[in-house]
């Protein structure tokens, strides 16, 4: 038995068994399907026509109510659609009081579809260009036994006869701050001032040094969502720059419609008062089982050293960028540096620890008050959704952060005075050997046993 199972240390052994039981209980998910989920058409003043929708669930899924409402046309800074309540729909280019559904609950069997029919009425006094809602299609709560999804159908009417009005104004640009090793970026704010929505909008950024040189064009793909009037959007470009020398910049940001025409332009100086410094371009090494093998990241800031035997098979192990702001919160009595990135090629743990050493910056610095000693590294444990700062050796004559791990994942430099969670695993301390007691493949069996009979026992009830 032996040599066919593994004996797995405590911690592994853990979070199998709690994969296994979630991949095996989790409820059945209820799928929301519907034909004629956009409704984009013109009507003329004083005009009604109709738009059918076909509902349908899955026919291994439970029994469901579905809700129908007709709501407001909402819009995040993302330009994703989402439905507001009548309260907050204020917008004078709203379609939800022109909607009328024939059916607004509708009870569904596995399997079972039901066509909805939405009338569409235009006041014969409607103004010019757009007018939208959104009809929400989603299942009570309480029926069932499953995870239910929602759906969004937006309505986008043309009044016909109307001239669309298409303008748009940049109310914000700005500039991230300069930090080593992390990408700068250009965020434009854009507000559609007219009365008519548009799509496929592109952000267009060009960086000027103080003789007028270009030193950065680059635009956003189209994107793919309309841009609601009324509605407040936001574009996000990270130029790519390679060197930034000490300096004024301008920076001029154009968002334009798919003919190419510009709503709006605006600009904006910015300083750069120390050498900028690019974030780590992409990486990779292949391992295998019978050897080792050292990971640099081009610039020399991180590498990564896998001793022989680190993988179980081979794999492709990357090492790329990841930039702060996508980082979560640190733990309570921490701080995040400046420097971030992210191994990955592994879903699991490696066989044995990985050594990690990464050159601090003086942001990294700065973000400690001077005081080397205080700063850490630390990897995002996805599993447990929490930082794990690790016990960290300290170079300051190579300005070098050195820790040994088990695990691939995103990393950050921490402002910590303190370790936390680095002991629950060996490895974790520079050095360390696995102590934790092996755990016998008959306590595996046994437990899956008890996970079987369970969820068994849990979809019986279910069905």
């Amino acid at each position: 038995m032996t040599a066919l199972f593994p004996r797995f240390p405590a911690r592994t052994f853990q979070i199998l068994v709690l994969l296994i039981l979630i991949t095996m209980c989790l409820p059945n998910v209820t799928a929301i399907s519907v034909s004629g989920a956009k409704y984009m058409d013109s009507i003329k003043p004083g005009g009604t026509t109709t738009h059918t929708m076909t509902v349908s669930i899955g026919a291994g899924d439970d029994p469901a109510d579905i809700q129908v409402d007709v709501l407001g046309f909402g819009q995040g800074l993302e330009m994703s659609y989402s439905p507001l309540t009548t309260a907050d729909d204020v917008s004078p280019y709203s379609a939800r009081s022109f909607i009328t559904v024939d059916e607004s609950t509708v009870h569904l069997e596995p399997g079972a579809k039901k066509t909805i029919t939405a009338k569409i009425s235009v006041p014969a006094n409607a103004g010019p260009g757009g007018r939208y809602a959104i009809i929400y299609i989603h299942a009570l709560p309480g029926k069932g036994k499953s995870f239910t999804t929602a759906i969004t159908v937006p309505v986008m009417i043309t009044i016909s006869g109307s001239a669309p009005t298409e303008t748009g104004s940049i109310t914000n640009l700005s500039v991230s701050d300069i930090v080593v090793g992390q990408p700068l970026k250009v965020t434009t704010i854009l507000e559609n001032t007219g009365n008519y929505h548009y799509y496929h909008t592109a952000n267009l950024v060009v960086i000027r040094d103080a003789n007028g040189n270009i030193v950065s064009n680059k635009s956003t793909q189209p994107t793919v969502f309309a841009v609601i009037p009324g509605n407040t959007v936001r574009y996000s470009v990270t130029p790519e720059l390679q060197n930034l020398p000490i300096g004024s910049y301008t920076v001029t940001s154009q968002v334009l419609l798919e003919t190419g025409k510009v709503l709006d332009e605006r600009s904006a100086t910015f300083e750069v008062k120390t050498n900028y410094v690019p974030p780590i371009t992409e990486s990779n090494i292949t391992l295998t089982p019978g050897s080792s093998g050292t990971l640099t990241s081009p610039d020399g800031r991180y590498s990564v050293s896998f001793p022989q035997g680190a993988v179980l098979g081979d794999a492709v192990v990357i090492l790329k960028p990841y930039s702060k702001d996508r980082l979560s919160s640190a733990p309570s009595g921490a701080n995040l540096g400046a420097t971030s990135f992210e191994i990955t090629g592994l879903s699991g743990l490696l066989s044995k620890d990985a050594t990690v050493k990464v050159i601090y910056s003086k942001d990294d610095l700065e973000a400690a008050g001077g005081d080397a000693s205080q700063l850490k590294l630390a990897y995002y444990d996805a599993a447990q959704n929490k930082w794990v700062v690790l016990p960290t050796q300290v170079d300051t004559g190579s300005t070098t952060l050195t820790t040994t791990t088990n695990h691939l994942s995103v990393w950050a430099v921490m402002v910590s005075s303190t370790t936390t969670g680095g002991s629950t695993a060996s490895g974790d301390v520079p050095g360390a050997t696995a102590t934790q007691s092996p755990v016998p493949m008959t306590v595996i069996l046994t437990a899956l046993t008890i996970a079987v009979i369970a969820c068994g026992e849990s979809v019986r009830k279910r069905r």
